[in-house]
């Protein structure tokens, strides 16, 4: 039975609404009982899971100044459904897909493959590998940060008995691309390069 809001009716005899009023705790028990503990329960008024299906729009709904929300959307890299955290940053509401990263597209990346992924409060890293020499332009894969706070660089020589190879950043040029100058014993050539970016 759905649930009825305006039973009983300030003229409904209690006997007349009876089947009504027992529908309306019918329907509430319906409600409670979705990821919910029990009235009965020890753990009453808690929940033991959150679904929440995906919105039509980021966010379908609007929050309250200051209020952090959740809610589930399809994320245009991944085209999966991921879990957003709608935040207040320092000046402005931003959209945060948290649950988004290498691992919504593969499964199970192989070792030393590039990757990237969300953290709650915003910030975005990604990582992965290229070869430099001399100065070298490096561009991150899709999707880049919005801007890059930092760049981190660790030399691969592919050998096994010890090379002078170095890995310097230059500057970070845009918010996909940035410089390395790549040495062996302090001239120009071409260095494994293993990088690891944090951006927002």
């Amino acid at each position: 039975m759905a649930y009825q809001p305006n039973i009983p009716a300030s003229t409904d005899l209690l006997s007349d609404s009876q089947s009504d009023i027992q529908g309306n705790f019918q329907a509430i028990q319906t409600l409670i009982d979705v990821n919910h503990y029990d009235f009965a329960s020890s753990n009453q008024g808690k929940h033991f899971a959150i679904s929440m299906p995906p919105q039509a729009s980021s966010p379908a709904i609007t929050f309250a100044a200051g209020e952090v929300g959740l809610y589930s959307y399809v994320n245009a890299t991944t085209s999966q459904t991921e879990l957003y955290i709608n935040k207040t940053n320092e000046a402005t509401v931003t959209q945060i897909p948290a649950t988004a990263s290498v691992l919504s597209l593969t499964s199970a990346p192989s070792q030393g493959s590039a990757g990237w992924s969300y953290l709650p409060s915003g910030i975005y890293i990604t990582w992965g590998s290229t070869t430099v020499s001399g100065n070298t332009l490096v561009t991150l894969a899709s999707p880049p940060p919005n801007q890059i706070l930092n760049v981190q660089l660790t030399p691969a020589s592919g050998s096994s008995s010890y090379v002078n190879a170095q890995v310097v950043l230059n500057n970070i040029v845009s918010s996909s691309t940035f410089n390395v100058v790549g040495t062996i014993n302090g001239s120009p050539s071409a260095v494994t390069c293993y990088y690891f970016v944090i951006g927002y």
